[in-house]
């Protein structure tokens, strides 16, 4: 669904309409079937959008408010674009107060027998969904969609959020024809203006508009600033990026001073000093790491304490995974804190990683916080210290002269390694005693799986053997999640079955699903119609038959933001075949190795036909957990000749008298 801001509710204050004066009408030649420059493949299209976003007196809140007035117009161009008539609308909580939302109009516009037929959307079709206590959401269709159906949609959206005013994203996943965005911000406030992304503005235009605020009886001017962009290409998302907020083109504001009623001024830009000093004085975070005598005594339960550090911080990581189960809540502070939250075996991110943190110190070792941002709530501003960019909390436990970063939410994970949701570039560690630093968001461990096969092919084409596979890093820790996902191993089984179809399980054993700090293993005895039934003395089969790589997981043909893939990886295919006697290789793949520049990835391929035994080794690895954009090239290139090289078949002669 494409995420825009639409409205549910009437507001009696201004028409919104007053907002957009001279937008076009619509007519039947704006149906017309085209083709545009701008994208000939798109399935949907806006055609413009205005955005006006000002600071003014709500009554009825009794505050200062920010209200966001939007209008679009959008045009459905194929079936496939039937998507961007389905709306998600997020309303987000600031402090006690959610955003609301007023003077919705929303209406779908179809031609019919050459007349136009609009068909506006009702209050009936929009749903809301609670998704948490800080996020609601609104939902719905449009109504009556075909192609070509035009879409046109307005609404005033008013927030208390009074600190980042309202972002504008000028890129979106459908290309535009064009955008602008106006603010009246008054002179009481100044703000950091960050354009960002790799398109440019067509044109901006700024003035000054004499008393557009009366605050308290005095009368406020503001700066009049519209910022234009045309011709706008859709963001298209790939495989392995961080979230697209991060790269597309917009144009966010962020407080940084305001002037006070009474003379003076308020500075909203802190240092990090003052982040620490407010953090760890805050009962939600630095306060509930004083609760250490909370867990001593328990801690003395965990067993020995004469064993090392690293395996002591391990009992203890196992202890806090077992005892407070995670409710799917981010946070940097505590939802309920560390004695409630044990006590009910409940809590979020950060009750469960700062009792991590406060056990770990009570067991007599070194931890702190380390502040994140998650991989889908954005990049960190790294320019200054902004609280509200951080959503999240790990632990950084010292042991010797390493920092390992803990994250106890998730059962299957092992101490030492983030989840995915965490890994987005860095992260600041938050010290008692001293200024906090940023500190890389890594798994150093590899993400790998090994394949192992041995076996025979029968003369009917029919494989048999058996197949081992070892998992390590977030490879095991998504396997763990996908075997538990079922009852039984029996049902497992049964779901590989259903899953390959030219593949039998005919025994399925599991080695240390339990144990997260080792390799999983998983060992099938199993049999695969390789090939058709074997004749005129020629048979041809691929012998790459499990997880062969067939799609090239990057397409685009110019790519502006790096390759994140979370971990360095690894997979690497070892197969054995038992050919029918006096087989020889007709054809077969070449042995190859790819190698990019300074060995940051590599591919080896190598077959070999030895005493009617068939000997198959490939390996890829990717050295890097993220490649820039001047590498992306030579990693498509990488795919790509990968691809190729296992599409190609073995072919062999075999000698129909002789017998296995």
């Amino acid at each position: 669904m494409r995420y825009i801001l639409l409205a549910l509710f009437t507001l009696s204050s201004a028409s919104l309409m007053a907002q957009f004066e001279g937008t076009p009408t619509i007519s039947p030649s704006d149906f017309e079937t085209k083709v545009y420059d701008i994208d000939s493949s798109a399935h949907a299209i806006t055609l413009f959008e205005h955005g006006k976003t000002q600071i003014d007196k709500s009554e009825s809140d009794r505050s200062l408010m920010v209200f966001h007035h939007y209008k679009t117009r959008l045009k459905i161009l194929t079936k496939e674009g039937y998507e961007h008539a389905n709306f998600t609308i997020p309303l987000y909580k600031y402090g006690s107060t959610f955003e609301y939302i007023t003077n919705i109009k929303a209406t779908t516009y179809n031609l019919v027998n050459g007349k136009i037929e609009n068909i506006p959307l009702k209050n009936k079709d929009i749903f809301l969904e609670h998704k948490s206590d800080f996020v609601k959401l609104n939902k719905f269709t449009m109504p009556d969609i075909q192609t070509g159906s035009i879409i046109e949609l307005e609404y005033t959206l008013v927030s208390p959020d009074i600190f980042n005013f309202r972002s504008w994203q000028f890129q979106t996943d459908i290309p535009k024809l064009k955008s602008d965005y106006r603010v009246l911000i008054p002179a009481i406030y100044k703000y950091n203006i960050t354009l960002k992304g790799p398109l440019k503005l067509s044109d901006t235009k700024s003035k000054l508009q004499r008393e557009c605020l009366v605050l308290n009886g005095n009368k406020i001017d503001c700066s009049d600033i519209t910022y234009f962009m045309e011709s706008i290409p859709a963001f298209k998302a790939e495989a392995y990026m961080l979230a697209p907020k991060n790269y597309i083109s917009a144009v966010s504001f962020e407080l940084e001073e305001m002037a006070m009623s009474g003379g003076g001024i308020k500075s909203f830009t802190k240092k990090w000093s003052d982040v620490d000093r407010e953090l760890m004085t805050d009962k939600d975070f630095g306060g509930q790491l004083k609760k250490t005598n909370l867990l001593e005594e328990t801690l003395t339960k965990l067993g020995d304490t004469s064993y090392n550090q690293l395996d002591k911080a391990k009992s203890v990581f196992r202890w806090v995974q077992k005892n407070i189960k995670w409710n799917n809540t981010y946070g940097k502070y505590a939802q309920h804190g560390i004695e409630d939250a044990l006590k009910s075996k409940n809590g979020n991110s950060a009750d469960i990683n700062l009792t991590l943190i406060t056990a770990l110190n009570a067991a007599g070792i070194e931890s702190y916080p380390i502040l994140v941002s998650t991989r889908d709530n954005g990049l960190p501003n790294s320019l200054h210290p902004v609280i509200s960019d951080f959503n999240y909390v790990i632990a950084g436990v010292k042991i010797q002269d390493q920092t390992y970063l803990a994250d106890a939410t998730d059962p299957l994970l092992p101490f030492g390694q983030l989840p995915m949701r965490c890994i987005n570039e860095k992260g600041r560690i938050i010290f008692s005693k001293k200024s906090s630093e940023w500190i890389p968001l890594i798994n150093n461990q590899i993400s790998s799986t090994h394949y192992n096969f041995d076996g025979s092919l029968e003369p009917s084409g029919v494989l048999k053997g058996n197949l081992t596979i070892m998992y390590n890093g977030m490879d095991a820790v998504s396997k763990r999640r996908n075997i538990l996902e079922y009852p039984s191993a029996e049902e497992y089984q049964e779901a590989i079955d259903e899953q390959l179809t030219s593949m039998t399980v005919k025994e399925l054993n599991i080695e240390n699903l339990d144990n997260n700090e080792i390799s999983l293993i998983e060992n099938f005895a199993i049999e695969i119609k390789l090939c058709d039934e074997i004749k005129g003395n020629t048979f041809y089969f691929n012998p790459i038959f499990i997880n062969r790589t067939i799609k090239n997981p990057f397409n685009l043909d110019e790519r502006n933001y790096h390759v994140d893939i979370g971990s360095r990886r690894d997979e690497s295919h070892t197969i054995t075949i038992k050919l029918p006697k006096g087989s020889n290789i007709k054809t077969s793949p070449k042995n190859v190795s790819f190698v990019l520049p300074e060995a940051t990835a590599r591919y080896n391929y190598k077959s070999e036909l030895i005493d009617d035994s068939l000997h198959v080794a490939q390996h890829l690895s990717l050295k890097k957990a993220i490649y820039n954009t001047d590498e992306y090239f030579g990693l498509k290139e990488l795919f790509s000749r990968v691809i190729q090289q296992l599409k190609i078949d073995h072919s062999f002669n075999y000698n129909a008298n002789a017998s296995l």
